[in-house]
């Protein structure tokens, strides 16, 4: 019957064991900084910005490809500056650094057309 009860000295022993355990598995796991895709909209965005004194962002931002093995996001800013819009595309890191990769030609921005018919 002796094997079917654990004394305290046992129990303490097997307590503190699996504690070490379980800590040593949480101490290995790997913590990785995740940048958030609203995060990685906003750091787009200011990169966007920064490249124009007076430009505003039109539309949201899209992220357009998440590269799973790297977490690498990238996002499409809209930014019109001076009546021209642009496109501004970037790669986003998991530390919510944007890094810019190019741009398009400027367009006009359009002009609402009012129909006379009613």
């Amino acid at each position: 019957m002796s094997a079917l009860y654990w004394t305290s000295k046992q129990l303490w022993r097997v307590t503190l064991a699996s504690l070490l355990l379980v800590s040593a598995l949480l101490a290995s796991a790997s913590v990785e900084a995740m940048c958030r895709d609203a995060q990685a909209r906003t750091a787009s965005n200011e990169k966007a910005l920064s490249y124009f004194r007076k430009g505003e962002t039109f539309q949201a931002a899209k992220i357009l490809k998440v590269h799973h093995p790297s977490g690498v996001r990238e996002v499409a800013s809209y930014v019109k500056n001076k009546g021209m819009s642009y496109v501004i595309f970037t790669q986003v890191n998991q530390d919510c650094v944007a890094k810019f990769i190019k741009r398009t030609r400027p367009r006009a921005e359009r002009q609402k057309h009012y129909s006379s018919r009613i």
